[in-house]
């Protein structure tokens, strides 16, 4: 019997997968608990069309996201970075610095965002990759300088 998944099912599939069970696993335990339901030809027609504006909405957001990154792509972004007279750093540029520097520029994004980036502790330009959705990276430049 097949069925479409609403809630992720451990061995059998995620969310909106349409798998095929036994009847009595499907009648008692699937559809019972809301974990699934009938694969019959209205529910099909509503998975389908939700998953078409699904797909719609992921494109959409993926344009967005490009927008972004083509506004932003290989900018130079300065950093202020105290430095004492023995050229050792006080404190460092983290992720949540490039995420205000960005919000200052008008773009918005969430610091874990911000990929495989160590503080940074020295002057100079350093290359960030900024991963706005799964589709979409960026690589923007960071000058640090002295404050």
């Amino acid at each position: 019997m097949k069925v479409i998944l609403i809630k992720d099912l451990k061995g059998k599939g995620k969310a909106n997968d349409i798998i095929d069970v036994n009847p009595n696993y499907a009648y008692n335990v699937l559809i019972k608990q809301g974990i699934a339901k009938v694969a019959n030809t209205s529910n099909l027609n509503d998975h389908k069309g939700q998953m078409q504006a699904k797909e719609f909405h992921h494109s959409e957001k993926v344009k967005e996201y490009q927008a972004i990154a083509d506004k932003i792509k290989n900018k130079l972004f300065n950093f202020k970075l105290n430095v004492g007279s023995n050229g050792k750093a006080f404190g460092s540029i983290n992720k949540q610095d490039v995420v205000v520097v960005l919000r200052d520029f008008g773009i918005d994004i969430d610091k874990n965002m911000v990929k495989d980036f160590p503080p940074i502790k020295s002057i100079g330009q350093y290359k960030i990759t900024i991963q706005l959705i799964k589709e979409v990276s960026v690589d923007i430049i960071a000058n640090v300088e002295l404050a």
